[in-house]
This record gives C-alpha cells, structure tokens and sequence, in this order.
C-alpha cells in the first residue's frame, strides 16, 4: 500500500506596504505583498468594491503596478515620497498615505 500526502497549505504572503484614504462615500486601500503581488481596492459605503489585482516592481522610489485585468483610473505608475504613495500616470491624481511601509528591507 502506497499512502501520498499531499499539502494544500497556502503559503501566507506578509504584508510590505500598506496604504489607504478615505475617498467619498468610501475608502481607497493599496496591499502590497512580499512576493511582488498587490491589490488596488476602491470599497464604497453605498456600492461593492472594485479590487484590481496584479504584480509590481519598485524601481528607486517609483512603482510600476502591472495589472492583471483591467487597469483604475489612478494609473499604473507611481512615485512613493514623504509617507505617500502618489499615482502620477493616470486619468486623475490619486495619493494614498501609508500605514506600513517595509518595501526597503524584503527581498
């Protein structure tokens, strides 16, 4: 008798930054993960949230959000200074202020 086990743990991803501001009737939060991945969410008390997921790339003090479907307004570039993450390629300015930033130190 042969016994295989198989583990269906997920591997728990941390936490390296994380951001938010509050928006009108609602909240705007940026999840960015140690493994490279990210969640851009945009949640409103009155309607559902849109949750815009994908991977990024720091690059000195800017990051290059790659989505992997459809890309928010905010853009797909932004410059961290000054305890912001400030979105400077999109249909409108977007800056959320961070909560937790530990970018510097992963690998």
């Amino acid at each position: 008798m042969i016994l295989i086990i198989i583990s269906c743990k997920k591997e728990d991803k941390k936490e390296v930054l994380l951001a938010d501001r509050e928006a009108p009737l609602g909240w705007i939060y940026l999840k960015m993960y140690d493994d490279n991945s990210f969640e851009f969410i945009s949640q409103g008390m009155v309607r559902d949230k849109d949750v815009y997921s994908g991977s990024y790339e720091l690059k000195n003090d800017t990051v290059y959000f790659k989505y992997r479907d459809s890309i928010p307004k905010a853009g797909s570039k932004a410059v961290i200074e000054k305890g912001f993450v400030n979105y400077i390629n999109g249909s409108y300015h977007e800056s959320v202020q961070m909560k937790l930033n530990k970018l510097s130190t992963h690998k």
